[in-house]
């Protein structure tokens, strides 16, 4: 019997990396994705989610967006949860975690109230080694906010090639920046992976910088086709 889950895409690096594993697996896939009220949130990515739609229909994915109203962060999503067991019979929540014990065991608990499992297969992966894996497997990430010593507003939008991923461990070395940003010190949008049908391509954007943090926000993004070997 096919694992039907539910996977948290916020659009960024880990939950699409998390996204691919579980479609690798041969599991009946849903995106959910979380709007968080505020940008400062502990548990959930903020900029740019209203165009993780794009992003899932590149992936053929079904995908619904929970508005966060409650003051409890995962309140609106464990409800929506809930449906999704009831409606959709899903019996697992994939994330991508990777060394967060807050978010993790936050999720882990969430899911117990809802009679869920939980998968983190990124979960206290080495940060190297997700990048090596970022690369090798054709991932196409940006950087959509930054919040860290170091990361000043010519990182916003910035793609990370090879050659940013070496600048950006050289910073982390210095100024004890997380490699794959799981402290919060930058966010990320996913402009292409390996189940990508279609890329992205960001047509408008803008830099928003308030001193010693900022973000890209996208006004335009569409689908385009992928140029065939």
């Amino acid at each position: 019997m096919t694992l039907r889950v539910a996977v948290a895409f916020s659009g960024g690096k880990d939950s699409t990396y998390a996204t691919w594993f579980a479609m690798h697996q041969g599991w009946d896939v849903s995106l959910v994705t979380v709007r968080p009220s505020s940008t400062d949130s502990l548990m959930f990515h903020h900029p740019n989610t209203e165009w993780t739609h794009l992003q899932a229909q590149a992936m053929g994915l079904p995908h619904q967006m929970v508005e966060m109203k409650s003051k409890d962060e995962l309140a609106d999503l464990g409800h929506a949860l809930a449906r999704m067991k009831s409606e959709q019979k899903i019996s697992g929540l994939v994330t991508g975690a990777v060394e967060s014990d807050y978010q993790k065991t936050r999720f882990d608990n969430m899911c117990d109230a809802v009679g869920l499992k939980t998968y983190a297969p990124l979960w206290r992966k080495s940060p190297k080694f997700l990048v090596e894996n970022f690369l090798n497997s054709g991932f196409r990430i940006v950087l959509s906010a930054v919040a860290a010593k170091g990361l000043d507003e010519s990182w916003l939008g910035r793609e990370l090639t090879e050659q940013e991923w070496s600048k950006l461990e050289r910073l982390s070395e210095v100024h004890g920046i997380h490699l794959t940003g799981e402290g919060g010190e930058y966010e990320s949008f996913v402009l292409d992976a390996p189940n990508f049908s279609k890329k992205m391509e960001i047509e408008k954007s803008r830099k928003e910088w308030y001193g010693d943090s900022g973000r890209m926000v996208i006004e335009k993004v569409s689908l385009r086709d992928k140029l065939s070997n």
